[in-house]
């Protein structure tokens, strides 16, 4: 099954850095298969999504699994008392599934969301080669979402905004359906 995808999150300037880091990652190694990169606040919120993301994928499931993953690690981070968290991992028989922290960005009204990059790949991915390139573009990113005014103010809502803007999303997507 095919998963409609709305524009916003697969055409805009954070996309084309997601896809950048796809692209150089490729050119590097030319080693493993890419499911998807998805760029994510801390609460799940899904800013975007590379332009090759596999469709058959659930991408609001693989946001909350990414979010929940970096909330674990992050109180593994308090219960080790370690300085900073590198990334969370979850490595299954043939995929994995990395979640990157790139840094904050801040808003007027909430002070600063942080914001990750959860990564589906093959088992035969070089982990360390995706993370160098995710650490060269995330400036890049950062610099594109708070450029971005839609993004900007999709970070900024409250919980109950949120639910009220994704029941509007699920009426679109399930009447064009």
């Amino acid at each position: 099954m095919t998963l409609f995808v709305p524009k916003a999150l697969y055409e805009n300037e954070i996309t084309i850095v997601l896809d950048e880091i796809r692209y150089s990652y490729g050119m590097l190694t030319r080693r493993g298969y890419i499911y998807g990169l998805i760029a994510i606040d801390q609460d799940a919120k899904i800013i975007a999504i590379d332009s090759r993301f596999d469709r058959k994928l659930n991408y609001w499931d693989l946001s909350s699994i990414g979010a929940a993953l970096f909330g674990v690690a992050r109180q593994a981070q308090d219960f080790f008392e370690t300085d900073s968290l590198i990334r969370a991992t979850l490595i299954y028989k043939d995929l994995q599934l990395y979640v990157k922290s790139i840094g904050d960005v801040m808003l007027h009204k909430k002070g600063k969301r942080e914001i990750l990059v959860v990564l589906l790949v093959d088992n035969m991915v070089n982990i360390g080669v995706l993370i160098l390139q995710m650490r060269k573009f995330s400036n890049k990113i950062k610099e594109a979402i708070t450029k971005n005014q839609t993004i900007m103010t999709k970070l900024q809502m409250s919980e109950r905004e949120l639910k009220e803007y994704l029941r509007e999303l699920k009426k679109k997507v399930f009447q064009s359906a």
